[in-house]
């Protein structure tokens, strides 16, 4: 249970953390690098150092977990552009609906998990969903691209093959200590840093209105790094539950931060979600408390 509160806390915080990037006057680019860099030392600090390094590498996730790391960098400005440009709610579900993917491929592999028709049915409300979120809030202070509603739909899919890597990979078979899965989620971080170091070198080289980075967003990145850290650790301890389904507890985690994202930033940004998008969440949360039920 603490994992779970404490993954739904630190997932919120990302997106509420990227909502305030623009008043700090933060480089959201360079800052995530930075995320990822403190992320990852983090991580490797806690689970044992080099020892760790080493252990990890012939681990029989490391070739995905590294694969995913390629994805994160594009996935993580995706979110603090979707963030920025449609306001907390929609990022947050668009990120977190994406239980549909690993929900749906757990229930096709598993078989003491049977499709029954409650669960298709929550499944097309999660849908629905995410189609109403995508127009975003009505908030003056937000400005958003003419395509801009792609963002949602791109979120949806990435987080849901990112989701459905950690399920997979949670039970004590693969991560049979802490400090497995520190060093589990240190991987990924370690390749999006590297990636996004080289990336922002040759922006820095090429461009003219590339700047160096400033205290903001080392303060930005740090802070963000502690969370985004403590979020994808946390979830893999929460789908690590023993005697919990993963398509009870993916909802669960899932539906959490929907809800603490969205009135946090209600109370902290003063964001005013358009009725559209409150009837995106209202089936978004219909959909997954049927999923839990069902």
């Amino acid at each position: 249970m603490l994992n779970l509160i404490l993954c739904i806390v630190c997932t919120g915080g990302v997106f509420l953390t990227f909502r305030a990037f623009e008043s700090w006057g933060v480089n959201r680019y360079t800052a995530i690098v930075i995320n990822y860099g403190i992320a990852a030392s983090l991580g490797w600090i806690l689970s044992g150092g080099t020892s760790s390094m080493e252990a990890a590498y012939s681990m029989p996730w490391f070739v995905t977990t590294a694969i995913m790391g390629a994805g994160f960098l594009f996935l993580f400005n995706l979110m603090a552009k979707c963030t920025a440009e449609l306001g907390v709610a929609v990022s947050s579900i668009a990120s977190k609906l994406s239980l549909v993917i690993p929900v749906a491929i757990f229930l096709i592999i598993d078989k003491t998990d049977v499709l029954t028709g409650i669960k298709a049915f929550a499944l097309v409300l999660a849908l629905i969903a995410i189609i109403l979120s995508s127009k975003g809030d009505d908030s003056k202070h937000l400005n958003h691209s003419k395509w801009a509603f792609l963002l949602p739909i791109i979120i949806f899919l990435g987080s849901g093959a990112i989701d459905l890597v950690f399920a997979w990979f949670s039970t004590p078979e693969f991560i049979p200590t802490i400090e497995h899965a520190m060093a589990f989620t240190s991987v990924p971080f370690s390749v999006a840093f590297i990636l996004g170091i080289i990336i922002w070198f040759i922006k820095y080289q090429t461009s003219t209105t590339f700047r160096p980075p400033t205290k903001q967003d080392f303060y930005a990145g740090i802070l963000l790094g502690v969370i985004n850290f403590g979020s994808l650790f946390f979830l893999l301890g929460a789908y690590g539950t023993p005697g919990v389904d993963k398509s009870i507890l993916i909802p669960g985690v899932n539906i959490g931060v929907v809800i603490f994202s969205t009135l946090a930033a209600i109370l902290l940004y003063q964001d005013k979600p358009n009725q559209r998008t409150w009837l995106g969440i209202g089936f978004g949360c219909l959909s997954i408390t049927v999923l839990m039920f069902a």
